[in-house]
């Protein structure tokens, strides 16, 4: 795990055309970018925005300022706006699939099946909810980002934002008790 001011040297590198910088940078963000975009569109569509995701940081690098947000705040938004503009697009919510593909890794059969199935559950369980609510959820939980990254990230205020984690849960819990789940 890279410290801050890591990422910020590589930022600079960047912004000078080292592609080699950015190849350290993607290498530190993809699985959470990943992770961000897999549970709220199809998995058909994950890896294909993810790309995107780091086309147009390439594209856009050179205007980032470090002032206004951290860096993967900067990417998480520009993850967050592909995914709006994917289902302004669509215009259709995606179907979601019961399939769960281990990014990355091999793992034992009955360890990858298992997470399978929570994460396709989870997946079901997130998308009955509104957008606001799975991004908080996602963001928190799966990308463990800390409340002031949230809070910067969707424009909130942290009081706001434990207030919007709080529902989102609460929400969830309705969900997955809707499912047959007990919590």
């Amino acid at each position: 795990m890279m410290t801050e001011t890591q990422i910020q040297e590589l930022v600079e590198q960047t912004k000078q055309g080292d592609k080699d910088a950015f190849a350290a940078l993607y290498e530190q963000y993809v699985d959470a970018i990943y992770r961000y975009v897999y549970f709220r569109v199809s998995a058909e569509d994950a890896e294909d925005l993810v790309e995107t995701v780091f086309v147009k940081a390439w594209e856009k690098i050179a205007g980032y300022k470090q002032t206004k947000d951290n860096f993967s705040s900067w990417l998480f938004r520009i993850a967050h706006n592909l995914v709006v503009d994917h289902y302004r697009s669509n215009k259709t919510i995606e179907a979601i699939t019961e399939e769960y593909q281990e990014y990355r890794a091999e793992y034992h059969p009955k360890i990858v099946t298992e997470r399978g199935l929570e994460n396709a559950m989870l997946q079901k369980a997130l998308k009955g909810l509104k957008d606001d609510y799975q991004q908080v959820l996602v963001l928190k939980y799966i990308n463990e980002l800390s409340n002031k990254e949230i809070a910067k990230l969707l424009d909130k205020s942290e009081g706001s934002l434990r207030i919007l984690q709080f529902r989102a849960l609460k929400a969830l819990r309705g969900v997955l008790e809707e499912m047959g789940l007990k919590m």
